[in-house]
C-alpha cells in the first residue's frame, strides 16, 4: 500500500519573494485598493484608512515594526523557512505530492464554485504569473519569482486522483472533479458575504492556480514530481467548508492514501495562509497552538476565516490527516508592511511522526 510520509505547510504570499525596497510601495499600490481587508479587531471588512485609524488607536507599537531593517530581517527568515521546506521535501523523497490549496478567481467563478474538488487530468500547465507584463511596476514582476518563472507541464497522478474521488464519495463527501483545463478562464464573483460588489475578470490563459504553482516552483524547485491537486473553496461564500469538515476531510484523505494499492511515497502539502491581507497575529497564534497541541477543538472553532485568511482551512486538512504526527513549527513571521497592518502571518511547518 502507499506510504504516507507526512505533511508540510507553507504560506505562498507575494511579499515572501518581494524585495524589501518594494514593501511600502506594495502597500501604496495594492493594499490601498484592496476590498478584502478584514479588521482583526472587529472581524469586519474595513477600508485601508479605517485600519490606519484602528492601528493608531489600539496597536501603535505596530508602527515601530515598519523599518527597512526589520523588513530585511523578516525577508531573510521567510527565505530560510522556504529553503527548509525544500530540504524536508528532498529528505522525504516523495513519489507523489498531494497539494491542498485553493483558487482565487483564477479558474473558478460564480458559474461553478465547488466546495471540494480534485483535478485528475494526466498533467496540467504552469504559466508564469500574469503580472509579469511590460510597463508594470517592478514589484509586480517579482511576484513571478514564487509563482513560477518558466512554463512547465507538471505531471498529475490521475489514477490516484480518480481513486480518491471515488473513495471520498463513498465516505459521504460531495467531491467535485475536473479532468482538463480550458484554454481561457474568466468570470465574476459576488456580491456575497464579505464581497460587497460584483468583481469580474476578463478571460485569459490560466494554468494551475497560484497556490499550486507556488508548490511547483518554490517547494519542488521545478522538479516534475507528480501532483494530486486537491481544491478547497477557502474564500468565497456561501459554500466554504467549515473547519470541522476540513479536519474530517483530511482524515479521509489519509485513510484512502494508506489503502491505495501501490508502493508510492505520498507527501501532503498545505499551501496558503495564515492570516492575510491584514496581519491577525492573535488568530495565527491560536492556529499554531491548535496544530502544536493536536487540539481539534481549537481548529474546529476558529474565528475570522473570511477573505484569503480562510486558507487556514488547508492547514486544518493537513492536521486531520496527521493526527498521529506532531506539528513542528519551522518559523512564523508575523509581518505588517503598512500603518494599516496590511501583510500577513507567513508560516512554515512540518508534521512528523513522534
Amino acid at each position: 500500500m502507499a506510504k504516507f510520509v507526512g505533511a508540510i505547510g507553507t504560506s505562498h504570499s507575494p511579499p515572501m519573494f518581494l524585495e524589501v525596497q518594494y514593501w511600502d510601495k506594495h502597500a501604496e499600490i495594492v493594499d490601498r485598493k484592496n476590498e478584502e481587508l478584514q479588521s482583526p479587531r472587529t472581524g469586519r471588512i474595513t477600508p485601508y484608512e479605517g485600519l490606519v485609524q484602528e492601528v493608531a488607536a489600539s496597536d501603535p507599537q505596530l508602527l515601530e515594526q515598519l523599518t527597512p531593517e526589520i523588513f530585511a530581517a523578516k525577508y531573510e527568515r521567510m527565505q530560510a523557512g522556504a529553503q527548509r521546506l525544500r530540504d524536508i521535501t528532498t529528505e522525504l523523497a516523495p513519489d507523489v505530492v498531494m497539494v491542498i490549496s485553493d483558487d482565487q478567481e483564477e479558474i473558478f467563478f460564480d458559474d461553478n464554485m465547488p466546495s471540494l474538488s480534485i483535478y485528475w487530468g494526466e498533467s496540467w500547465p504552469l504559466y508564469p504569473w500574469k503580472t509579469h507584463r511590460p510597463g508594470a511596476h517592478p514589484l509586480f514582476n517579482t511576484f513571478q519569482n514564487g509563482w513560477g518563472d518558466r512554463e512547465l507541464v507538471m505531471p498529475v497522478d490521475a489514477a490516484m486522483g480518480e481513486y480518491l474521488i471515488g473513495g471520498l464519495a463513498e465516505r459521504d463527501f460531495d467531491i467535485s472533479h475536473f479532468r482538463y483545463l480550458r484554454d481561457e478562464y474568466g468570470g465574476s464573483v459576488g456580491p456575497s458575504g464579505f464581497i460587497e460588489e460584483k468583481r469580474t475578470r476578463a478571460p485569459g490563459r490560466k494554468g494551475m492556480p497560484h497556490g499550486f504553482a507556488y508548490v511547483a516552483k518554490s517547494v519542488l524547485d521545478n522538479q516534475l514530481i507528480p501532483m494530486v491537486p486537491v481544491f478547497l473553496n477557502t474564500c468565497y461564500p456561501p459554500n466554504r467548508p467549515n473547519p470541522r469538515r476540513c479536519f474530517n476531510f483530511g482524515a479521509a484523505l489519509r485513510e484512502l492514501i494508506e489503502a491505495y494499492p501501490s508502493d508510492q511515497r505520498v507527501l501532503l502539502v498545505a499551501s496558503g495562509g495564515l492570516s492575510h491581507f491584514v496581519l491577525d497575529e492573535e488568530l495565527d497564534r491560536l492556529v499554531i497552538k491548535g496544530l502544536e497541541t493536536n487540539d481539534r477543538s481549537i481548529l474546529e472553532n476558529l474565528p475570522r476565516l473570511d477573505t484569503p485568511t480562510g486558507e487556514i482551512r488547508n492547514w486544518i486538512v493537513a492536521a486531520g490527516a496527521c493526527q498521529d504526527h506532531q506539528f513542528e513549527l519551522v518559523d512564523y513571521v508575523p509581518t505588517a508592511r503598512s500603518p494599516a497592518g496590511t501583510g500577513g502571518g507567513w508560516t512554515f511547518g512540518q508534521w512528523v511522526r513522534p
